[in-house]
């Protein structure tokens, strides 16, 4: 009875240390996934910073032309000789300062969904990989 003592003792020794490998390569694993994971994140924070500059120096451009436009434009309306041209002087420029507002937003809704789905996608992939790992059984 002893000697199947001893050999269950053994057995069992063995199992516990099996699972105390497994569980000490899924901490190591958790910390190289967590550097990864970091990583992923300020991958995905400098494309969000790249693309709100983008989207910076678009605004400031269209508002540079925009004040460029309202001051050509009013300096046209001062030189008017009858207050038919100046409606049509306004009616023009209103409807081009439209078309450039709705090109402008136009463009910045494109490149925000561009550089936000470029931005997820490292953190995506990296978390995708986590679970993939974690979602294994331990054997």
């Amino acid at each position: 009875m002893t000697d199947t003592a001893t050999e269950t003792i053994k057995a069992t020794t063995e199992q516990v240390k099996g699972k105390i490998d497994q569980a000490l390569k899924a901490f190591e694993d958790a910390g190289s996934s967590s550097k990864e994971t970091y990583e992923a994140f300020v991958s995905s924070f400098n494309i969000t910073v790249k693309g709100f500059e983008g989207v910076s120096a678009e605004t400031a451009a269209y508002t540079k032309k925009a004040v460029e436009d309202l001051v050509a434009v009013s300096k046209t309306v001062v030189g008017a000789k009858s207050l038919r041209e100046v409606v049509d002087i306004q009616n023009d420029y209103t409807k081009a300062a439209f078309d450039n507002f709705l090109a402008f937003t136009n463009k910045i809704g494109e490149m925000t969904v561009q550089f936000t789905q470029e931005a997820v996608e490292p953190v995506s992939r990296q978390l995708g990989t986590v679970f993939k790992k974690f979602a294994q059984p331990v054997a």
